[in-house]
């Protein structure tokens, strides 16, 4: 059976095109507008605007960005590749369910590498790079008192960012960027509940006054406590939405 969060009837087909043309950013035709489409529609995907297995459609995402349906069978293709579209000839396309052996995959090359970069971030930690440390608590700390979730996920990917440039390897922020798509589609939806932001940021000092007292041992501890969460989140996504999930054998067809 269909869960009925996962079709939308043509009523709300039309307000989810409205909504997306309202949010999407005018495109430069100047520019290669299938890059900017496609940009823009795996923001959409990743940040959880478009739900997993949610139905959308090229004539209308064309109609949304104002282009053609051939730089749109392009991003599609694209998204398809990266598991973040299922497209089946003749019937449609779906967002694709998060895929939990791709998570997997995609924590484990995070965790080998955040954890071997804490160690450095730990040692190496100055004065001024622990103040930017605090400041940035003291700005995600206002993020989760406003519920700004949006925000707070920016913010948790700059204090990641900051402490592998802490560490000297600054570069591989970059390798962590391109492997973590499947994992930030977690993020996103977790982040939508109050009491996992105060649960991220209480993670965030912890490995922050680690890396304050240069404590390498405790820092890698929190961290990969941190880095974990992610499971966490996908339990509780199973069990507030279960077809968000990809099923290893799943018997039902989507509905279009």
């Amino acid at each position: 059976m269909i869960h009925p969060d996962r079709v939308l009837d043509k009523k709300q087909q039309v307000g989810l095109y409205t909504s997306m043309q309202a949010i999407s950013k005018p495109l430069d035709r100047r520019q290669n507008t299938a890059a900017q489409a496609y940009a823009q529609l795996r923001e959409w995907i990743i940040s959880g605007e478009l739900r997993p297995g949610q139905s959308i459609s090229e004539p209308k995402m064309a109609i949304t960005f104002g282009v053609s349906r051939t730089p749109i069978r392009e991003v599609f293709k694209r998204l398809q590749d990266e598991k973040l579209l299922d497209i089946f000839p003749q019937k449609g396309t779906v967002v694709s369910p998060i895929d939990i052996a791709l998570v997997r995959s995609n924590q484990f090359i995070r965790e080998t590498l955040e954890l071997r970069t804490i160690v450095l971030a730990a040692t190496l930690a100055s004065p001024q790079d622990i103040a930017l440390l605090r400041t940035q608590m003291e700005a995600q700390k206002q993020l989760v008192e406003d519920g700004n979730h949006r925000q707070f996920f920016a913010a948790d990917d700059y204090f990641h960012e900051t402490l592998i440039g802490i560490a000297g390897q600054p570069a591989v922020w970059k390798t962590i960027e391109d492997a973590k798509a499947q994992i930030d589609r977690v993020r996103h939806l977790s982040l939508e509940d109050p009491e996992w932001l105060r649960r991220i940021y209480a993670e965030h000092r912890a490995i922050t006054e680690s890396i304050a007292h240069h404590d390498a041992v405790q820092a890698v501890a929190a961290m990969q406590a941190h880095l974990h969460t992610v499971f966490a989140a996908i339990d509780k996504i199973a069990l507030a939405h279960p077809h968000f999930l990809k099923k290893d054998q799943r018997t039902e067809a989507p509905a279009f």
